[in-house]
């Protein structure tokens, strides 16, 4: 879960991968199937905003392809809980 709330805590939903990254991107899908959020900056997160405006509390589904310098691409996918 996360809590995009401005209190400095929990305020954005990104993995973290920890080493040399060469290639990376990371989606997030609503439960319609929209994409709400899409970035390649390991440094971005998503917000919790579509189109600017809040999304309410609901599940999510993320995906991830990264891969570190000397290894094999990876393709990793879960679910998440926003809370508003």
């Amino acid at each position: 879960a996360f809590t995009p709330n401005n209190d400095g805590k929990n305020d954005f939903m990104k993995p973290i991968l920890l080493g040399k990254v060469k290639q990376y991107q990371f989606w997030i899908y609503n439960r319609w199937g929209q994409l709400v959020f899409h970035s390649t900056d390991l440094s971005k997160g998503w917000d919790g905003n579509y189109k600017q405006l809040n999304e309410d509390g609901n599940a999510f589904v993320w995906m991830c392809t990264y891969q570190f310098e000397g290894e094999p691409l990876q393709n990793k996918r879960g679910t998440f809980v926003l809370i508003r």
